[in-house]
């Protein structure tokens, strides 16, 4: 009984030790940890979107399985009994007749009792888009040209509001981009200006929904980038007056209001600096929309 518990024990902490040194492998090289959800979810969406993965993630996991197999052999394989005979004691003239004792002897290996494993627990990195995920954009980049035209169209005939929303914000020097899907929802106006400003807005719709988006955009700003703040700013156009206002989003009853509101606004900046970093920005912006479409 004594044997297998230490087996089971032995087991226990060669399992743990292939599991930290798997651990440690991935979280080095390709920046994966193997004990944090978030990555694992990340994963799994990855491969829900057919996005290719570096081979060698695989085959690292599948090298400690192999490791860890082999160990247990190791540790549970019959150890082969080695005999030694002893040489015969000296035959003594007697009356009775000689004999010749002979003892057997076991040999059995110490089992080399493995050094305590220090744990040292570590703060997850920061989860990264995939270097890929411009690909992406890029590869449905082709498409969203060809249909931008019918999309524009078709949504101002559901919404003449559009058209107004998008001329008020280019006008005070804002970046009109396409309406993303987030979540089911499509917003009415997604723009964005300098200094990390972007702003949501919808017509008409439901407010929750419009909440749902914005949670959803920060979860993804705080996922992909470190020390950089994205400013959201939304607003709800009411002509239909279900709602008297709200905490986070711009309630307007008409668009008239809406127009007064951002003609007091601060201008945008515009200056050789802020150009350089808002075209970064902008590609950002346009990964960010290829991407929470997809998920």
């Amino acid at each position: 009984m004594k044997n297998k518990i230490e087996y089971i024990l032995l087991s226990l902490l060669f399992g743990i030790a292939v599991l930290l040194g798997l651990a440690f492998w991935l979280n080095t090289v390709f920046g994966f940890n193997l004990f944090f959800k978030g990555h694992w979810d990340e994963l799994a969406k990855l491969q829900a979107m057919h996005t290719p993965i570096n081979t060698g993630f695989y085959i690292s996991i599948g090298v400690a399985i192999l490791i860890f197999v082999i160990g247990l052999y190791i540790i549970y394989m019959p150890t082969v009994k080695r005999v030694t005979h002893q040489k015969p004691a000296q035959q003594v003239i007697q009356e009775k007749p000689q004999t010749t004792t002979y003892t057997e002897k076991e040999t059995i290996k110490e089992e080399p009792q493995p050094k305590d494993i220090q744990i040292i627990p570590s703060r997850p990195p920061r989860l990264k888009l995939p270097v890929n995920m411009a690909e992406i954009a890029s590869q449905q980049h082709t498409n969203q040209e060809n249909l931008q035209t019918n999309k524009v169209a078709h949504t101002e005939s559901q919404n003449p509001y559009n058209p107004m929303i998008s001329e008020i914000f280019s006008d005070k020097g804002y970046l009109v981009k396409p309406n993303p899907k987030i979540s089911g929802f499509s917003p009415n106006l997604f723009a964005i200006a300098a200094q990390e400003i972007l702003w949501i807005g919808a017509v008409d719709q439901d407010i929750n929904k419009l909440h749902t988006a914005i949670k959803k955009l920060q979860s993804v700003f705080q996922e992909t980038l470190e020390d950089i703040q994205i400013n959201i700013n939304a607003f709800m156009l009411d002509t239909m007056n279900r709602y008297e206002s709200d905490a986070t989003i711009h309630i307007f009853k008409s668009i008239e209001e809406l127009k007064q509101f951002m003609s007091e606004q601060p201008p945008v900046s515009n200056t050789e600096d802020d150009q350089e970093s808002f075209e970064s920005y902008s590609e950002y912006i346009d990964t960010v929309i290829q991407y929470i479409q997809n998920i």
